[in-house]
């Protein structure tokens, strides 16, 4: 089959591809989007704007409730904070357990590449200085 052929052929099955996603309901195309965002942001970075999202509202509405009252409720305010500063560390913690995995994976990758790839070397000479002495 010659270049020109080739190019023709796949040309077509872009265009059926793409008559193919047109076809497809919206919904499932905005599914499967929001789907590759996530794996490409990482499940931890969305947990994380989650909660500085849920914090930005409970600070405006603690806010509308200093407005309205003049004062807010301690107890709760003090727990959200304790219970969103907990989840950022736990987050946090898993974050740093993953890079020290990867870097042991790739230190322990790197001695078996360098331990294959070592030339084999010589027999040292067995001889001891009483042998050499000896004569």
């Amino acid at each position: 089959m010659d270049d020109y052929e080739r190019r023709r052929r796949e040309r077509i099955r872009r265009r059926e591809q793409e008559q193919r996603r047109k076809r497809e309901p919206l919904f499932k195309r905005l599914r499967a989007g929001l789907a590759n965002a996530i794996n490409k942001a990482g499940t931890l970075n969305i947990v994380l704007l989650l909660v500085f999202g849920f914090f930005l509202f409970f600070n405006y509405q603690m806010l509308q409730l200093f407005r309205t009252y003049g004062t807010i409720p301690e107890t709760y305010a003090c727990a959200v904070v304790a219970a969103t500063i907990g989840e950022c560390g736990i987050c946090g913690w898993i974050r740093t357990n993953k890079d020290r995995k990867r870097e042991h994976d790739w230190q322990q990758e790197e001695e078996q590449r360098r331990h294959k790839d070592a030339p084999a070397q010589e027999p040292e000479d067995t001889d001891t200085i009483q042998e050499v002495e000896n004569g």
